[in-house]
């Protein structure tokens, strides 16, 4: 981490997983501050991403993320990388205090209070996690591979919480896989982590799947909107 320019933030991990699943852009627009909008692949239904994080090198020690978010459109800007995607988290669990303290204070993330347990199950092709809280299930996911390669991709965060609205830019560089085989899975359970997806309308196999692996994501300091 001896190569980071002044103000930027750098965490390492194992694997970062994702799910994007089609769900209702009304359940979407109770989610998002006015000053967002969602993308929608189809009329009436936006992205619902599902992250998981096994970070194994960061300020704060190794620590399990999972974050769910709306997509929404990127800010483009000259100068700017452009982002390849951009997300509102609008709720993240950690499994330490220590992590979540950070992400609050450092990016504004809106987290929930407790620790949460995150396994990952990995073989040749595919990977699961298992997110739940004190042994009560929150998620399972199933992700799979394709074809493996480096890439630097950039994205954004957009936050926003009682001091302002904020933009997180960041780059992820990584082994990464990408596909639209619609060969994995969601099961999200009836948990207060999911109390505000309306779980029912989120569609249980995602349109696509990414999984990067032994990689690192480098913040830009924080832009204040």
């Amino acid at each position: 981490m001896s190569d980071l320019k002044p103000g930027q933030v750098q965490y390492q991990f194992r694997h970062a997983i994702g799910g994007f699943f089609e769900f209702p852009t009304e359940n979407a627009r109770k989610l998002l501050p006015p000053f967002l909008h969602s993308v929608e692949p189809h009329h009436g239904q936006s992205v619902l991403s599902v992250m998981a994080f096994d970070f194994n090198g960061s300020s704060v020690g190794e620590y399990g993320e999972l974050v769910l978010s709306v997509h929404v459109a990127p800010k483009i800007g000259q100068g700017r990388p452009l982002a390849r995607a951009a997300f509102y988290p609008f709720l993240v669990g950690t499994t330490t205090k220590a992590s979540r303290e950070h992400a609050i204070e450092l990016w504004h993330l809106p987290h929930f209070m407790q620790d949460i347990e995150i396994a990952f199950t990995t073989d040749d092709h595919d990977i699961r996690v298992a997110a739940s809280q004190a042994g009560t299930p929150i998620l399972d996911m199933h992700i799979t591979d394709y074809q493996w390669g480096p890439v630097e991709h950039h994205y954004q965060a957009f936050e926003h919480d009682a001091s302002g609205s904020y933009m997180a830019s960041m780059a992820m560089n990584a082994q990464f896989s990408e596909n639209e085989e619609e060969r994995g899975s969601i099961q999200i359970h009836e948990h207060d982590f999911t109390a505000g997806l309306g779980r029912d309308g989120v569609n249980t196999t995602p349109f696509r799947e990414l999984w990067m692996r032994d990689g690192r994501q480098t913040f830009e300091p924080l832009e204040t909107l």
